[in-house]
């Protein structure tokens, strides 16, 4: 499904990634501390999708670019590098991580409800344009989502085994796993963080619900720490930015990169995302969002309209609210918060039957996700409305699951009260 577009027109981003793939050859071949990793490409773009373009043109046989490339982009962002066939060889590896996340939310959908909520949810999301849009472009979206569910499947596992009676501390293997997923969607993309916040919010549910023992929040909690340590060493390990100190003489730029620790560096790019984000709100004024009430009537009618599985193929972000864009909202929200509502129900149901009530795991991460995109949302672009897809989707699917047993059941009994 995702590789039927594999030769749509190229996104300009595209080829600022294209552009540096270089970075997987300086990683691969060891030279971290090579001065190119502490030019501006290195802390613009996270490096883990320039890593996967990099090993595909490899595969293919490609000629890599090198930094002349990346620098000649930033100078033109229109600049192309290489013939078409580049363009399909660097979308490959968002084709394969665009599938691996639909089964991430399989499983996801399977531990918290049942499979069938998983496959519909995952179905539902392979259909969803955004999500289809981003899983064959050459870009970070489809990497960092897919990495984030895998994380999330992994964690819930984690999560239920943590809640049920007798079970020992072997079961928390599943959290250092977590935290290196979770280090490949955050070198993918800073959304990748979500993972640690809905991480934490399991924490604190686990606390909450009684459940496994008096060990059983303390198993997990101790395992989400893990999770975090290990997802901050991968983090390093995999983006030398963090660590290089190339041999002078260096830029003063450089060498002021240089002199900083891991956690200065950390910053820095944190601080660079959100000049990047101002500089973009000024720059294209028409699509920027300076007020909660705009950030939320933006998600309300976008993320849940246009950009919903009910949403056009091509989306025009030069119309903030368009009716013929965004008129599946008034479908999609509505299932969505039954879903919602639903997810607290059957989570009841489970508590009352002494199991994990995963489904209030899988409603909080939607709940999350949806907080922290409504809060940050900078720019009225449909890729920062991404994280809220997948997470509401399954509840979509809950819902639609349930809607489907109760006909059912509303069928059946009237076969046995009719005329035989």
């Amino acid at each position: 499904m995702f590789g039927w577009n594999l030769g749509d027109v190229p996104f300009v981003d595209e080829y600022a990634y294209i552009t540096q793939s270089y970075y997987a050859d300086l990683l691969f071949e060891g030279r971290t501390n090579d001065p190119a990793w502490l030019d501006f490409p290195a802390y613009d773009l996270v490096p883990l999708p320039k890593y996967l373009i990099g090993l595909a043109l490899r595969a293919a046989g490609e000629r890599r670019p090198g930094p002349e490339a990346a620098r000649a982009w930033y100078g033109d962002t229109s600049n192309r590098y290489g013939p078409p066939r580049v363009l399909t060889v660097s979308r490959a590896p968002s084709i394969v991580l665009g599938a691996i996340g639909c089964v991430a939310l399989a499983v996801i959908g399977g531990l918290a409800f049942d499979l069938r909520v998983g496959l519909v949810a995952a179905v539902l999301l392979m259909l969803n344009p955004l999500y289809a849009l981003h899983a064959h472009r050459a870009m970070s979206e489809a990497p960092c989502e897919a990495f984030l569910m895998v994380a999330l499947a992994l964690a819930l596992a984690a999560w239920k085994r943590a809640l049920a009676p007798e079970t020992g501390w072997r079961l928390m293997l599943w959290l250092p796993a977590t935290g290196l997923a979770t280090a490949l969607a955050v070198l993918a993309k800073f959304n990748g963080l979500l993972t640690l916040m809905t991480l934490g919010v399991w924490v604190g549910l686990a606390w909450a619900i009684p459940r496994g023992g008096p060990w059983g929040w303390v198993r997990f909690a101790s395992g989400a720490l893990v999770a975090v340590v290990a997802a901050g060493a991968g983090f390093i390990a995999l983006n030398p930015y963090m660590t290089a100190r190339p041999a002078p003489p260096l830029r003063p730029e450089a060498q002021q990169i240089a002199e900083m620790g891991a956690w200065a560096r950390f910053r820095l790019l944190i601080d660079h995302r959100r000049t990047m984000s101002a500089s973009q709100q000024q720059a294209f004024a028409h699509n920027a969002l300076t007020t909660p009430l705009e950030r939320a009537k933006v998600v309300a009618a976008q993320g849940f309209g246009r950009f919903g599985p009910l949403g056009p193929r091509k989306s025009d972000s030069t119309r903030r609210y368009d009716f013929e864009q965004d008129w599946g909202a008034f479908g999609w929200l509505p299932l969505c918060l039954a879903g919602l509502g639903y997810a607290l129900a059957i989570g009841l149901v489970q508590f009352h039957r002494r199991e994990p009530p995963a489904a209030w795991a899988a409603a909080a991460w939607a709940v999350v996700s949806l907080v922290v995109v409504a809060s940050y949302l900078p720019m009225a672009w449909d890729r920062y409305q991404l994280p809220i897809q997948a997470p509401f989707t399954l509840l979509a699917a809950s819902a639609l699951v349930a809607i489907g047993d109760a006909l059912g059941r509303l069928v059946g009994l009237k076969s046995k009260v009719g005329p035989t």
